[in-house]
C-alpha cells in the first residue's frame, strides 16, 4: 500500500533505468528527489533535483528527508574514462550512499545491479557488481530488492555502439533462452522502473532478488495493482 507522506530519492536519474524511476514516481508521490551532480530540468513541478557531491555524500543534509533509496547509478569504462573511476562510480559512489541513508534513517532501498554478478570475478564489470551486492546486503536494511537484469532495452541520451550490437543479438536470441538461461534475455528500462518501485513499496521481505521472470512479474504487479488515482 502506497504512503504518500513518504519521499523517495532516485540517485542515477538522469540515467536510462533512473529517467524511467523519475517518471513512474512522479505519478505516485507529491514530492520526489532526483540527486545528481549536475542541474537537471525534469519539467516536472513535483520532482526536486539536488545537485550533490558523490564524493562528499555523508554529509548531505537531504538525506535526513527521504523514506526510500532507489540506487540505479551506472557509467562504462569508456565513459569514466578508466577501469578505477568505473569501479568509483558503480562500487564507491553506491556504497557510500548506502551507508549515509542507513545512518539518516532509511529503511527500504532498491539497487539495481546485472545478471552474472560475481565478487569473485577476474572481470571488472561481474566482480563490481558482485561487490557491490555483497556489501549492501551487509548493511542491513529492513528491505533491500536488488535487480539483475540482462540487458536493458530503451533509448538512452549517449550512444554505445557496443551496446547497440549487443541489443540486437538478444533480439535474436531471446526467443530460444529458457530454463536457466532465461534470466539472461533482455527487459526494458521501464519495467526494471517498475519492479524496483513495486517491490520498495509492498514487500514484506527483507531481501529480495528480481531476475527476468521476478522483474516482469513485478512490473506487471505494478501496472495492474498500483492506482495513481488513489
Amino acid at each position: 500500500m502506497i504512503d504518500r507522506s513518504d519521499i523517495p530519492c532516485v540517485a542515477g536519474s538522469t540515467g536510462l533505468v533512473g529517467s524511467f524511476l523519475i517518471k513512474n514516481l512522479s505519478k505516485i508521490y507529491p514530492i520526489v528527489i532526483s540527486i545528481s551532480r549536475r542541474k537537471y530540468d525534469f519539467q516536472c513541478d513535483n520532482v526536486e533535483n539536488i545537485i550533490v557531491d558523490f564524493d562528499e555524500i555523508q554529509e548531505e543534509s537531504f538525506l535526513k528527508k527521504i523514506d526510500h533509496l532507489y540506487i540505479a547509478l551506472g557509467t562504462t569504462i569508456k565513459n569514466a574514462g578508466s577501469k578505477e573511476k568505473f569501479e568509483l562510480v558503480d562500487y564507491h559512489y553506491c556504497y557510500n550512499l548506502a551507508i549515509a541513508a542507513k545512518r539518516h534513517g532509511v529503511k527500504r532501498i532498491s539497487i539495481v545491479s546485472s545478471v552474472g554478478s560475481n565478487p569473485k570475478s577476474k572481470i571488472l564489470y561481474p566482480r563490481v557488481k558482485g561487490l557491490i551486492e555483497r556489501d549492501i546486503k551487509a548493511l542491513s536494511f529492513d528491505h533491500l530488492s536488488i535487480l539483475k537484469p540482462g540487458v536493458i532495452l530503451g533509448k538512452r541520451n549517449e550512444t554505445r555502439i557496443g551496446e547497440k550490437i549487443v541489443k540486437f543479438i538478444f533480439f535474436l536470441i531471446d526467443k530460444i533462452l529458457f530454463g536457466p538461461f532465461r534470466k539472461y534475455k533482455s527487459i526494458s528500462a521501464d519495467d526494471i522502473s517498475k519492479a524496483m518501485i513495486f517491490q520498495v513499496i509492498n514487500s514484506k521481505n527483507k531481501l529480495n532478488i528480481l531476475h527476468y521472470d521476478e522483474l516482469k512479474f513485478s512490473s506487471n504487479s505494478f501496472s495492474n495493482h498500483l492506482n495513481y488515482d488513489n
